[in-house]
């Protein structure tokens, strides 16, 4: 469980364009240096249940070909001791860099917090929000690269009309341009007009 990630990655290269969507990501990563943080014991134990056998079969006169063959296996297994403690204490460290980021990044998400809401209930809730923030990013990087959006980004930012309106507020997307949706009536082929839309969200 050698070292994953730096700080700089889990600060700036993690999944997650909001804080929201940061805190579920780095909650994912410590949960999972947590668990390996246990094999510490895991494997402390399995190294004395081996000398615990060697020592028994040695007591009980044990043919030596089963002697030899455990005390192969404990050689092998502390051949790694050295690197083992090494990737344990990395591991130690990058549990403490999570908690660190968990905690600078909660105090910033918690003012935003809706009252009653668990992590997993603002994750969802911020839903639209990162979306949003990671089709707007996606567009700005492809109009700076190429000084116009690609057809399929700007489809992509049609699927959500808030991300759509948030969009042409920043000026990535024209003020004037419409938003058609389809008619969800399968008798009426038609496209529906800005004006009679109902927008469903904030």
């Amino acid at each position: 469980m050698a070292r994953l990630n730096s700080e700089f990655n889990y600060r700036y290269q993690v999944l997650g364009e909001t804080v929201w969507a940061k805190i579920k990501t780095l909650q994912e990563f410590l949960g999972g240096r947590k668990r390996a943080a246990v094999l510490e014991q895991v494997a402390a134990l399995k190294y004395q249940a081996k000398l615990a056998e060697l020592q028994d079969l040695k007591n009980n006169d044990a043919r030596p070909c089963l002697i030899l063959n455990l005390t192969a296996e404990i050689l092998e297994l502390e051949s790694f001791h050295t690197v083992q403690e090494e990737s344990f204490r990395q591991n130690e460290e990058e549990i403490a860099c999570l908690e660190r980021l968990l905690k600078e990044y909660s105090d910033i998400a918690e003012p935003t917090r809706i009252p009653g809401y668990t992590d997993e209930q603002m994750f969802e809730a911020n839903a639209a929000n990162e979306f949003t923030a990671v089709v707007g990013r996606e567009i700005q990087a492809e109009i700076i690269a190429n000084g116009r959006p690609s057809p399929a980004k700007l489809h992509n930012a049609m699927s959500n009309p808030f991300t759509f309106r948030a969009l042409q507020e920043v000026g990535l997307i024209p003020a004037d341009a419409v938003l058609l949706s389809p008619n969800n009536d399968p008798l009426r082929i038609s496209l529906v007009a800005p004006e009679q839309q109902t927008l469903i969200g904030p």
